[in-house]
């Protein structure tokens, strides 16, 4: 399987910081969406492949070994990360991640286009595919007061807009899973959207505000 330069698909240098990758990951989910390519038959295994993309470098530790080990990262997990080089050449140098444009092959490709040699001959692969998650996490912001009394919020992603309901009570890091919301897998599958609650502490509070948060602290 050749090599797919998980950077160039996601349009950012290999030092981009990890606090940039999911800003980066909306901005081009929102160029490569397969809604605004109707006539594109490969628009929604590009899109897969920018979700994948996305899936490895947003993983501290998965990108970590991807920049050690590049193609071999999984193998070199399972067999404690020693004894893999990326050797023999990538026939897809130069792969330009632009919609209407050559594509390259990854996991998915392969499942649609088979896994071809430079000489045109079918290669087979010895390994197990790695299964394609069936749904995507983003997250939610919500102010204090909303996570302790509830409420509803709007919440844009590049997936849609969505109104959501708060329950009261709500804590940092609850998860919501909005069915066939998250985008499409590489067979049109719908995938489900799982939302993650954060909660910002305000930290700019006024005397009258911190009195009457002692005051129900105290009832």
């Amino acid at each position: 399987m050749a090599f797919i330069d998980y950077y160039k698909v996601m349009g950012i240098p290999k030092d981009t910081p990890q606090k940039d990758i999911r800003a980066a990951y909306r901005k081009r989910s929102k160029q490569f969406h397969p809604d605004l390519h109707p006539d594109d038959p490969k628009a929604k295994a590009k899109f897969q492949m920018l979700n994948e993309a996305y899936e490895v470098l947003n993983d501290p530790e998965k990108r970590a070994k991807y920049d050690q080990y590049g193609e071999n990262w999984k193998q070199a997990e399972q067999f404690g990360g020693g004894g893999f080089g990326t050797g023999g050449g990538n026939p897809f140098e130069g792969f330009s991640f632009n919609m209407g444009g050559e594509g390259g092959m990854s996991d998915f490709f392969q499942q649609i286009f088979g896994s071809m040699g430079m000489g045109g001959s079918r290669r087979r692969s010895s390994t197990r595919r790695r299964a394609e998650p069936s749904e995507i996490e983003a997250h939610a912001t919500i102010d204090a007061w909303t996570a302790m009394l509830g409420g509803e919020i709007i919440l844009s992603t590049s997936f849609g807009k969505f109104k959501l309901k708060v329950a009261p009570g709500t804590q940092p890091g609850k998860k919501v899973r909005l069915k066939g919301k998250g985008g499409v897998a590489a067979d049109g599958s719908p995938k489900d959207l799982i939302i993650v609650f954060d909660v910002s502490i305000p930290t700019n509070l006024t005397d009258r505000q911190k009195s009457l948060i002692e005051q129900a602290r105290h009832a």
